[in-house]
Formats: C-alpha cells, sequence, structure tokens
C-alpha cells in the first residue's frame, strides 16, 4: 500500500514548470524586437549619414545639451544620443512637476487697478472721517479737527448733561469691582512707589480695564483681592487690598459677568476705555523723540488722554472694513460661476485660486492704504493722533497671510495642475493626423 504524500513535489514544480514556459517564450519574444529595433535604428543612422554626406554636413557633430557645446563624439540616434535626450527630459519632467509659479493665481490689470483705487478709498476714509479723535492744537499751532464719527460716538450712553443713561448707572452700581481704584489713595501703602497714576490714566494703567486681556487680570484681581497694573515708569504692581480679600462665593461664580458689566459701564464715560492691549505700551520705555524727549510710552499715555481709545478704535475700523468689503463685492460680482459637470477636484482647485486671488488684492489696497496713512501722518505734521491703529493691524494680519499662502502644502494642487497638463498633451496627441 503506497503512502500519500503531504507534499507532492513533482505536481507543484511541474506547475512552476508550466508557467516559467511562457514567461520565457514572452522575454524571448521582447529580446527578437529588441534586436529589431535596434537594427531599424542602424538603418535609420545610416540613411542619416547618407543625408549628411549630400549635405556636406559632419555627422558626428551633435549639440550636447549636458555640456552646452558641439560634441563630436556622440553619434545621432546612438545609445548615448537617446540617453542624453532622456536626462534632459527627466530634468524638464521634474521641473514642471514641482513648478510652484502658477499655483498662486496672477492677478489681471483690472484686478490691480481695482485694489489700489479701494486702498485710495481707504485712504480717503482716512483722511475725512477718521481724522484725528477730537479737535486738538497740536504743538500749540496746528489747529486739527476731530473725526465726526468719534464725536457722535461719545453722545451714546449719555444724556444732555453728560451723565450716563439710566441702563449703564445701573451697571455701574451693580457690577462694582475692587480693582477700580482712580488714585494712590486707594493703595496709601503703596502711594510712593506708583507713578502717573491719577482718574484720567487709571484705566489704561490698570490691566484690568484693558478690553481683551482685562478677563484675565480682572480676574485675578478679583479673586485675589488685589490691583495689577504698569505705572507711567513702566514699573509692573501688584498691589493687595486688603477690604476685598474675602471675595463672596457668589460673587466668585458670576465674576466674568461683574467685569463684563464694570466694562461696559466704563465705556460711554467721559475717558472711555482704552484699546486692547494700549496698557502695555507704558513697558515701550524706548529711547525718547522729538524735541520734548517723549518716549514711546509717554507718547502712547498722551494718546489716551487725548480720545484714542475704544470709540476712535471703532471710528479706525472704518478703513479694513471699507477695503475688505469693496474687495469681496468686486469679486464677487466677477467670479465665474461652477460649472457642476466639472469634477469636484476641479471646483475644489478653483474655490482655493479664487481666495488667494481675494488675498492679494486686499493685501494691495491695505498696502495702498497704510502708505496714505504714512502721507496723513506728514499732512498733520507728525501728530501720533492720525496713527491707524486698525489699518496698520489688518495689514499686518494681510502680510502674515500671504506668507501662510507661499508657505502652504501645495501637494493636492500640484496633482491636479499636472494632471490636468497630463490630458491637455494627450488630446493633442490623440488629435495629431
Amino acid at each position: 500500500m503506497s503512502k500519500k504524500k503531504i507534499i507532492d513535489f513533482n505536481e507543484e514544480f511541474s506547475s512552476i514548470q508550466d508557467s516559467i514556459s511562457p514567461l520565457s517564450s514572452g522575454l524571448s519574444r521582447v529580446n527578437r524586437m529588441n534586436k529589431e529595433n535596434l537594427e531599424e535604428i542602424e538603418r535609420l543612422e545610416k540613411e542619416i549619414s547618407n543625408l549628411f554626406s549630400k549635405s556636406n554636413l559632419q555627422q558626428n557633430e551633435i549639440f550636447n545639451p549636458k555640456t552646452n557645446h558641439i560634441d563630436i563624439n556622440i553619434r545621432i540616434y546612438s545609445k548615448e544620443y537617446f540617453k542624453n535626450i532622456s536626462d534632459e527630459l527627466e530634468k524638464q519632467l521634474l521641473s514642471d512637476v514641482n513648478n510652484r509659479a502658477d499655483l498662486i493665481p496672477p492677478l489681471t490689470k483690472l484686478d490691480i487697478i481695482i485694489s489700489v483705487v479701494i486702498g485710495l478709498v481707504g485712504t480717503i476714509v482716512d483722511l475725512f472721517l477718521v481724522k484725528v479723535p477730537k479737535d486738538i492744537n497740536y504743538l500749540k499751532k496746528y489747529q486739527q479737527g476731530g473725526s465726526p464719527f468719534t464725536e457722535w460716538l461719545r453722545t451714546l450712553g449719555i444724556d444732555e448733561n453728560g451723565k450716563l443713561n439710566d441702563f449703564f448707572q445701573l451697571l455701574e452700581e451693580k457690577c462694582k469691582v475692587n480693582f477700580d481704584a482712580s488714585t494712590t489713595k486707594g493703595f496709601p501703602d503703596y502711594a510712593n512707589q506708583v507713578n502717573g497714576f491719577y482718574p484720567k490714566t487709571h484705566r489704561m494703567m490698570n490691566l484690568g480695564h484693558d478690553p481683551l486681556f482685562g478677563l484675565i487680570f480682572g480676574l485675578i484681581d478679583m479673586f485675589n483681592g488685589s490691583t495689577t497694573l504698569i505705572d507711567s515708569k513702566g514699573i509692573i504692581h501688584c498691589i493687595p487690598n486688603e477690604k476685598y480679600q474675602d471675595f463672596p462665593m457668589d460673587n466668585k461664580m458670576f465674576a466674568p459677568l461683574i467685569w463684563l458689566g464694570h466694562i461696559l459701564s466704563d465705556v460711554c464715560t467721559k475717558m472711555g476705555i482704552p484699546i486692547p492691549g494700549w496698557g502695555f505700551t507704558q513697558l515701550l520705555q524706548f529711547e525718547s523723540f522729538g524735541e520734548n524727549s517723549k518716549k514711546i510710552a509717554d507718547i502712547t499715555r498722551w494718546m489716551y488722554l487725548e480720545g484714542y481709545d475704544m470709540r476712535h478704535l471703532l471710528t479706525m475700523s472704518t478703513v479694513p472694513a471699507v477695503i475688505e468689503m469693496c474687495t469681496k463685492m468686486y469679486l464677487k460680482f466677477t467670479l465665474s460661476k461652477d460649472e457642476f459637470s466639472s469634477p469636484i477636484y476641479m471646483r475644489e482647485l478653483q474655490s482655493i485660486q479664487n481666495d488667494i486671488r481675494l488675498e492679494k488684492m486686499i493685501f494691495i489696497a491695505h498696502s495702498v492704504a497704510v502708505s496714505g496713512n504714512v502721507g496723513k501722518i506728514m499732512m498733520y505734521y507728525g501728530n501720533p493722533l492720525t496713527f491707524n491703529f486698525s489699518e496698520w493691524l489688518a495689514f499686518a494680519k494681510q502680510s502674515v497671510q500671504m506668507l501662510l499662502i507661499q508657505l502652504r502644502d501645495s501637494t493636492g494642487e500640484k496633482i491636479v495642475r499636472n494632471r490636468t497638463g497630463i490630458d491637455e498633451e494627450w488630446k493633442n496627441i490623440m488629435n495629431m493626423k
């Protein structure tokens, strides 16, 4: 009785041999075709040699793109000839594949003109609407008119006698905070250590009154019973207040709302509240400027005292608002409608290019507007109140946006672009007759 084999090697080898046989036949066929191709190339080379001879030209003088000169050692249609062509094609293809030039779509002449015009419109708004916070006799010899819009904003929230209306008075009464000391009398033990702190400057120096960072410093002061401020010499103080050490638990739960209500009650007062982050400018104790040796901290404090507050920030914000609104309206009316029959990836690529086009136009408009603001400062004899904080902030933001566009990952865009290029070339080949 014969034993049954677990693995029948004869059968396995037989199947492998059967699969190798057609592969061997295929290789033989490829070698035969390769030999025929070489013979055909040699035949073509002989024909070209005859053409060179009839034309009295040297057949061995072939331009070598690697060395950028005539190479007498390369025969046309030889292996070296095709290798050189292959290398150059590879370099060209790699260059085309990795090229980023057309990934940032260029603006048309009309786009550029419109962007410049919009920037000039922003400059006009800056000159005739923003102006300076209020009427001022700058340097006691230049009479300069204030902004009519800021003047109107100053009438909101108060009655004819300049008192807060009922709503803001209610907020003022119900939302009292421990860090709201307006003079050094609130912390007599530190009175000699704090410089330049008085009713008109206390909101600027007191970090709890900052409309942005005040939520952090204000809550810390409310929980700790302290006052955090930066005085006129750039010294940071965190002063404890014994009266408010035991902060009620109910007030702690509603501390953010109490802080917000207190800030709102101060918005419509005579001095208002400072621009976000403006209190930190007291740290800028840099070299003095001008005839009176004013430091940056001194200048920014003077600007706040002359009405450079949140209300004027709203007025200054009209310039970037007009620029972005006009640019987006123009782009909306000039965009081509999406073809729903086109592939999704093409529509997404078009959307990316439209967004980049918008960002470039806004950047140009802001560039013109900040240039106009520089001109405005010169027209006002260097008055720092003409500095449009909102517009320069928008310009800085847009500059960062343009940098991010340059550094973005554009792999997907390259793939779509290259696929489109291949399709177009293939159509051209198919249309050749």
